[in-house]
């Protein structure tokens, strides 16, 4: 219907322009029921050509689609966009220019100082795959967007369509740029933005976060999570994420076990790196999924030096790691000043793994792990999983995201923190 309404000299281009970003084309809010919708408006017997001349019917398309504003014709053409005489086609042979309002900006773009040990990809543009890399780790900043229409918790990206496409900045979570950068430029980089954060109004402006993602996440999608946690955690420091090589794909379980055993060592430079060299005044630390394996083998043996950036609040979320292998890592955690669990019966991909392992796994409450110096959360009462994949229970249901927001911003112990109980057996659930 689109395409025979577009007449004259560049009808195909703008067609096809249109159609490059067709992903971009969406339903108003509160059109739920397009075909319904539609249907009501359409006289009855009336086939397409007559539908698309109807008055009523043009009018109920254009209600329920929404074309954003930036894919009208494209100023380059210098055309003057304007409706024929009988109102079903557009006219844009009239070459004269027009003036067309920018389209306004409403969202809010985050720097991410990511490290990784991932292959880059060739080209021009950064791009990291999903394979080793054998040289040092990378170092870059990537800038991610985050839309004002964003609900806490949720990644908005285009529904169905491929993990690079760019997507629209004002409805999705975008990367807008990336740029690798040598080591010493980096710490620059990042002590600048903290310099420009206004530090001395408020001690948090000089904290960190690290994200660390699990398993089936390529580059991009760790990029994306890491600005919607900075986002919706109100965090004021700077972000950090570390991307090891995941292949990005669910039939990887394999390859990324492996791996991520291989990456443990990376992590641990680049957390030397964070704090030997950034002079902040405490690093927080969210581990996923199979990412915890790389984490915990890396705290196991961690040295605190004087004058370094202490550890302070760690988060193990949906840990897929073996319970006794576990038992064993915890013997550290009294070094840090907090490391808090969040297990859940309802978690798909660590029910998945302990049946392929034989052997219960830390993110499953069934029953909840208990340990000294460990602070464990049930959230089975989200009835969701975490971060997506099989497990998204923190990023997706509020009262965990709010839970993990007083551990992260404000400290809390558990008995400082609304919404969660103690159990006679020693650990906390969710109310």
């Amino acid at each position: 219907m689109l395409r025979a309404r577009i007449t004259g000299r560049y009808a195909q281009d703008t067609f096809e322009e249109i159609i490059k970003r067709v992903e971009d084309i969406g339903l108003r809010r509160g059109a739920t029921d397009v075909e319904a919708f539609l249907s009501a408006r359409m006289p009855s017997g009336a086939n397409s050509s007559s539908a698309i001349r109807n008055t009523e019917y043009r009018k109920a398309l254009q209600d329920a689609v929404d074309i954003p504003e930036e894919l009208h014709p494209p100023m380059e053409y210098a055309m003057r966009c304007r409706a024929s005489p009988n109102g079903d086609s557009f006219d844009y042979t009239h070459e004269t220019s027009y003036n067309r309002a920018p389209v306004q900006q409403i969202y809010t773009t985050y720097p991410i100082f990511y490290g990784t040990d991932r292959m880059r990809e060739p080209g021009r543009a950064v791009r990291f795959g999903g394979f080793r890399s054998e040289d040092s780790i990378a170092y870059g900043v990537a800038e991610v967007s985050i839309p004002h229409i964003h609900r806490e918790g949720k990644l908005e990206r285009p529904w169905l369509w491929p993990t690079r496409t760019k997507g629209s900045p004002n409805k999705h979570i975008v990367v807008h740029s990336n740029e690798l950068m040598a080591l010493d430029a980096w710490f620059t980089s990042a002590k600048e933005y903290l310099g420009n954060q206004g530090i001395g109004r408020d001690p948090s402006q000089k904290e960190g976060l690290l994200f660390i993602h699990g398993y089936n996440v390529g580059f991009d999608a760790a990029l994306w999570r890491a600005a919607q946690l900075c986002h919706d955690l109100r965090f004021p420091g700077l972000m950090l994420c570390f991307s090891w090589a995941s292949l990005g794909t669910p039939g990887g379980y394999p390859a990324d076990e492996a791996t991520v055993e291989w990456s443990a060592s990376n992590l641990g430079q680049y957390l030397r790196d964070v704090t030997e060299q950034l002079g902040l005044s405490a690093l927080h630390i969210v581990a996923h999924s199979m990412g915890n394996r790389a984490l915990l083998a890396v705290l196991e043996n961690w040295k605190h030096k004087p004058g370094t950036t202490p550890i302070h609040q760690i988060i193990l979320a949906a840990p897929d790691v073996d319970t006794s292998r576990f038992r064993q890592f915890g013997q550290v955690f009294d070094t840090f000043e907090q490391v808090t669990l969040y297990a859940s019966r309802n978690d798909r991909a660590i029910a998945a793994s302990r049946f392929v392992h034989s052997y219960p796994r830390a993110g499953d409450a069934n029953p909840p792990l208990v340990m000294s110096s460990l602070a464990t959360v049930d959230v089975t009462a989200a009835g969701k999983d975490m971060f997506g994949l099989g497990h998204g229970y923190i990023a997706n249901v509020s009262k965990v995201f709010r839970d993990l927001f007083y551990v992260v911003r404000h400290r809390h112990k558990p008995y400082q923190r609304a919404g969660i109980t103690k159990r006679d057996e020693g650990y906390w659930e969710l109310t």
